[in-house]
């Protein structure tokens, strides 16, 4: 595995302030506000820069955000990485020197500080030379950018040092934080130019893949008025997207998460992706790698997916699996909301991953597999006869760690999972090793619940909330919901987010916001029946919808002995990472964190 470089803000600028002659030359990838940007080529140039900075990862090629994921109680990372530790809280380790929150925080400020720079130099040295609706899209893409860094770093670390230009050395050295909500104010002013910038340059809804727009601005002033509680500017900002008529929802859940699925982008779902390109080899995402069950050929599962999360989705009646008729504990994948099986690889399952050589029989180049944890056996697709051959050996079987036969890094294991594996973003038509589908990073599902929530916390509960509700549900063949109380409501469109999105980096934000996040990543980590035959009780739910798995804990797997406690009112942000406040006297550590 490659190191990572943490390196902060102030480092960047003093290791550059002496590098005169190498700063004279026009980079190729970011701007320098005192001699670059003078015409439209080179902001676009530039601009290309601040994307660069956009493209977040950790480690080395997974989405960062799906790697934050899995400090949630959605996900679980392989035991003793930097997530696992910050999702376990006092029970960690979970230090402030965590590599996951470092690399937040640096990602973030890097992504600022390319788009201070853009916006310096495209002001002082090239505003005159492009016509002004030129000017103002790229402005508006810049300024987009921009604040979704500020977004992440306030739902993770809270108030933060705020810039708006590029600041020297002993600015930085000297720097306190900005209340949160003085920063989201700001922001407003800034999403809403950009949003006139787009409408002025008459931008399409989808500028390019990657790319940000008008949806995404206004999107992203949505999801910062949720970070404060100003439902109403959240809803205006959503309902803007809505009636706007340019985007709409994928009328295929699986093909948002395919590769080809996104190029065609039925509906204009996805508003913003990180994207990979496709013509040449790096960079790619690794996300598959680390999804992939050791059952397969050329596998590296390290992130799964937890109980807790396949217990959030419904039966096929659309009662919760505690208030439906028609679940089955003995049975849990059957009868369930579609979104389950395009979400999570669950016991007899079939899954297809491809290979990069033909190994016959199994791989040819695709090889599908039956997804099994309770026997010592791979049940394998034979292209030479066309049936499943169950092929002795299997590094996912439950009693794999007691037989010795592995690294318990598997989806039963001791440093592992809990008896699933992802689906989403599985696509079998590329190479797992060299996977180019971009990670979703805002999508028009996302405007309708954060709509639909909004109004729900104002107590507007009307037709507009249940249309915007139901339009996701019955993508998946959900039944509709109908009006009901303000709890009622809450506990549905909660719900929902949590199934639709699953995997998709948004939990954290949402349990955050919440205030939930101690009582949902506390407790031990259970998951799938340890014999099928003896079938677990079905999980309680709490008033925040979270299950509960004390009535059967000990029918469930628990290999890794893990119980999360995340209680103390500090984990309700990040710690600053360490570094900062080492160079800084000035720069205060969050709350129990000191």
């Amino acid at each position: 595995m490659k190191k990572i470089l943490y390196t902060s803000l102030a480092f960047l600028l003093m290791a550059t302030a002496g590098c005169d002659k190498y700063l004279d030359r026009k980079p190729l990838d970011a701007s320098s506000a005192s001699n670059f940007l003078t015409n439209q080529a080179e902001m676009e140039q530039g601009l290309t820069g601040v994307y660069a900075s956009a493209m977040w990862v950790f480690p080395n090629n997974t989405p960062l955000l799906f790697a934050v994921e899995a400090s949630t109680d959605h996900a679980i990372k392989r035991g003793g990485n930097a997530e696992d530790l910050a999702a376990m809280g006092e029970a960690g380790p979970f230090l402030i020197n965590n590599a996951l929150v470092n690399t937040c925080w640096s990602s973030a400020y890097r992504l600022i500080q390319r788009a201070n720079q853009q916006l310096k130099g495209m002001e002082e040295n090239g505003k005159n030379n492009v016509s002004a609706q030129v000017f103002g899209r790229i402005k508006a893409e810049t300024l987009v950018l921009r604040a979704w860094a500020y977004f992440h770093l306030m739902y993770m670390f809270g108030d933060v040092p705020y810039y708006k230009v590029p600041p020297t050395v002993d600015e930085v050295l000297a720097a306190e934080k900005t209340p949160r909500a003085t920063i989201v104010a700001d922001l407003y002013k800034d999403l809403d130019e950009a949003v006139a910038g787009f409408d002025a340059a008459n931008a399409a809804a989808i500028l390019g893949n990657g790319r940000v727009n008008k949806g995404v601005a206004l999107g992203l002033k949505a999801k910062l008025a949720l970070l404060i509680g100003d439902f109403r500017t959240a809803a205006t900002a959503t309902k803007a997207v809505i009636d706007g008529g340019q985007y709409g929802l994928n009328p295929s859940y699986p093909n948002l998460f395919m590769l080809n699925g996104q190029t065609a982008n039925a509906n204009r779902e996805i508003l913003f992706n990180q994207t990979y390109p496709t013509d040449q080899l790096n960079p790619q995402s690794w996300l598959v790698v680390l999804s992939i069950p050791r059952q397969v050929t050329n596998s590296q599962s390290s992130h799964f997916p937890s109980q807790a999360l396949v217990d959030q989705f419904e039966g096929k009646d659309g009662k919760r699996i505690d208030q439906s008729a028609v679940y089955d504990p003995a049975n849990p994948r059957a009868n369930r909301d579609s979104r389950l099986k395009w979400t999570v690889v669950m016991q007899d399952d079939t899954v297809a991953y491809r290979n990069n050589t033909n190994i016959a029989p199994y791989v040819n180049p695709v090889e599908r597999t039956i997804y099994n944890i309770y026997s010592n056996v791979r049940r394998r697709f034979n292209w030479t006869t066309s049936r499943y051959d169950n092929v002795s050996g299997n590094n996912d079987w439950i009693g794999a760690q007691a037989a010795g036969i592995q690294w318990q890094v598997s989806a039963t294991g001791n440093i592992g999972g809990v008896g699933y594996a992802w689906r989403k973003y599985i696509d079998s038509t590329q190479y797992s090793w060299e996977t180019k589908t971009g990670y979703i990073l805002m999508r028009y599902a996302d405007i309708l619940l954060m709509y639909a929530e909004s109004k729900i916390e104002l107590n507007e509960i009307d037709a507009t909330v249940v249309n915007a509700i139901n339009a996701v549900r019955r993508r998946s063949g959900q039944p509709d919901i109908a009006a009901s109380s303000q709890a009622e409501m809450r506990t549905i469109v909660r719900r929902e987010r949590a199934v639709e999105f699953g995997g998709e980096g948004h939990r954290l934000f949402d349990l955050r916001r919440w205030d939930i996040y101690g009582v949902a990543n506390s407790g031990p980590v259970v998951g799938a029946a340890l014999d099928p035959a003896v079938p677990p009780a079905t999980p309680t739910f709490d008033a925040n919808n979270i299950p509960n798995y004390g009535a059967s804990i000990n029918q469930r797997i628990r290999f890794r002995n893990q119980t999360r406690n995340n209680t103390n009112p500090r984990y309700k942000l990040w710690p600053i990472p360490q570094f900062e406040i080492d160079v800084n006297p000035k720069l205060t550590q969050n709350p129990g964190w000191q």
